[in-house]
């Protein structure tokens, strides 16, 4: 099954990694999210499929197993969405964000250890 369009895919790929971006912690998905990761075009439910990119890899961030990447019940949506881009736009900068370094693990881990009132 196909999550993303050929656009979508195209436009995940024509982006370009930039190492010194930092990250802004995203606090309604509690994950970090940098801007050389987002097209300028994504929009709609082109915009959410970007989204659960990032959420995935905020589990992967969180050390939370394959067979848990789901919010309310068991799905195996996010795997199937994260393997598709990943085989599909490998050049997504988001790829290289998988490991974090230390500045970004700790401010990921002082974000998320913040009651949610904290962030709005």
């Amino acid at each position: 099954m196909s999550h993303f369009t050929a656009h979508e895919i195209e436009s995940l790929n024509r982006l370009q990694y930039k190492p010194e971006e930092k990250p802004y912690f995203d606090p309604l998905r509690y994950c970090l999210r940098w801007l050389d990761e987002e097209p300028s075009d994504a929009a709609g439910e082109s915009y959410e499929r970007l989204l659960d990119l990032i959420i995935v890899r905020s589990y992967i961030h969180m050390g939370t197993p394959r067979d848990k990447w789901y919010s309310i019940a068991p799905t195996t949506y996010f795997a199937e969405v994260w393997d598709e881009a990943l085989s599909r736009a490998p050049n997504w900068p988001g790829f290289k964000r998988v490991e974090l370094s230390s500045d970004d693990r700790s401010y990921f881990l002082g974000e998320v250890a913040k009651p949610l009132e904290n962030h709005l």
